[in-house]
Formats: C-alpha cells, structure tokens, sequence
C-alpha cells in the first residue's frame, strides 16, 4: 500500500471524525436553543400566570411541565447523539420497552399512587388546609384531619390528634372524602341517645333543646331536637329505647369535637336535673 493511500485513507478518517463530531455539537446547540425557547416562551408566561392565582393546582402543573420537558430534550439528544455515532437505536428502544414493562410491574402500585395523585391535583376533590373526613381509611388514628401536602405519590393529613400521617393517593383516591372546607358557611352537627320508651317524650325533647342552645358557640336558634327512630333497621329488631337526635349549628367545623362534647355534658346535666333517663342498652346471651 503506497503511502498515498494511507495518507488519503487517514484523511478522510479525520474528515469523518470531524463531521461526527461537528455534528455533535451542532445538536448539543440546537438542543440548548429549544430548551431556551421553551423556558423563555412558554414556561415563564405560565409561571406568572399560576403566581397570580390563588389556587396551588397551577403551580403543580407548572411544576411537572418544567420536569417533564427537561427529561424528555435530554433523552431525545441521547438518541440523536447515538444516531450520529453510527450506533443503532432501535434495539435500544426495544430493551428499553422491556425494562419500561418490568419496572412496571414491579412499581405498580407506585404508578397507581402517581396516577392517583394527579387525579387528586386535577380533580380538585381536597386542597392544602381543607378540613376533610375520610370513610375509609384512618380508622386508628382518626378520620378527622386537615389537608397538609398533596404529592405526588402521598398525601399528608394532620388529624385531630395533632398526628400528621401520610396516605398512599391511590386508597386516598378509593375512599369517600368529606370536604368541609367547600363552604364557609356553618355547618350542622348532630348527637343521638336513647331514653326509656315510657318517658315523655315532648318534655325530653324541650329539655334537650335548651341544653343544646345554652352552649356557647352553638348558633342561636339552631336547634331542633327530634325523634329519630324506634326500630334498628340494621340489626333488624326495636331499639332498647327511644332514639332521639339532636341538630344544632357550629360556626367552624374545626370546634366540633369539643363544641360537641360541651353538648352531650349539657345534656347530661340537664336529664339528671330533670330526672329523665336514659335507656339501658339491650344484652343479649347466647346464640
């Protein structure tokens, strides 16, 4: 082999070289720029529109976006830097698929909870400081709470007990949600008892009313007390008294428990005052 040849041949290595790398670059630029673009005129404008809102739903949003399209421009320069290098991609794909379905099935109830949570961002159904109720869950430690943080994968509740516990969004998103923050209006709270079936019922109903209005922060005029039921519909026989319910309003949700436990005193106080008894409940023996 002449020694032109080998100096040709290692010319156009070095031009080949240069062209890959140039290439290269120019798409490490054209990547930069795009990231540049999409900052700049889409980013930023959203940003300031979710600042001015009151809401943290767009500022969630937002948030994933800027996520989002920082992961999706490095993996598409990945790829275009592989196509550049001679490298095949498609195999790559392929394998990355596969890993993508085991990774799946492994961390599927970790994409249930992402699922989940971005419903609960979307949806709106709770919001940072709403005080809720949840059915479901929470039976250890209270359902009561107020909402602390909404991710991704968890949601945080502060409950009653002053306890903050974290749900998996994916159940938080299966249970039934009371939301008590919706309305700022005040909200209605009820207590229940028995009294024996031969009491007078008319006398226990006023006596009961007014032990309800006497307590502070009940609204004035709120209450009513009324006969609730004389038949268990879920064990399916007759209570062991008279079951009555009495409804007042509160102002703030928030006082409930204790608003209602001055109640029930209230009502305590006055029955024994008044002689009126409750009545005791139904034992049974055996099968």
């Amino acid at each position: 082999m002449s020694l032109t040849l080998l100096a040709d041949l290692a010319a156009d290595a070095v031009h080949a070289w240069e062209n890959v790398w140039l290439q290269t670059a120019v798409a490490v630029v054209l990547t930069y720029i795009a990231h540049l673009v999409i900052r700049g005129v889409l980013l930023r404008p959203l940003e300031r529109i979710a600042d001015a809102t009151s809401n943290d739903l767009d500022d969630r949003l937002v948030h994933f976006l800027r996520i989002f399209y920082k992961v999706a421009l490095v993996f598409g320069l990945f790829l275009v830097v592989l196509k550049i290098h001679g490298i095949a991609i498609t195999p790559l794909l392929a394998s990355a698929g596969i890993a993508g379905i085991a990774i799946g099935l492994a961390a599927k109830e970790t994409l249930a909870d992402i699922l989940a949570g971005i419903f609960l961002i979307t949806d709106r159904p709770i919001k940072i400081g709403d005080r809720v109720k949840i059915e479901r869950i929470g039976k250890h430690w209270g359902a009561w709470g107020d909402v602390l943080d909404i991710g991704l994968r968890r949601t945080c509740i502060r409950n009653t007990d002053g306890v903050a516990v974290n749900y998996p969004n994916n159940i938080l998103a299966n249970s039934i949600i009371t939301n008590f923050s919706h309305d700022d209006g005040p909200m209605r709270v009820r207590v229940r008892f028995q009294v024996d079936h031969d009491a007078d019922i008319e006398h226990v109903c006023d006596v009961a009313k007014l032990a309800i209005q006497r307590t502070e922060h009940v609204i004035d005029e709120s209450s009513e007390v009324v006969v609730r039921s004389l038949w268990h519909d879920d064990g399916g026989h007759m209570h062991s008294g008279i079951l009555v319910e009495g409804r007042y309003r509160i102002p703030n949700i928030r006082e409930r428990t204790r608003i209602r436990s001055a109640v029930l005193k209230n009502i305590l106080a006055d029955f024994k005052t008044n002689r009126i008894q409750l009545s005791s409940p139904t034992i049974k023996v055996g099968a």
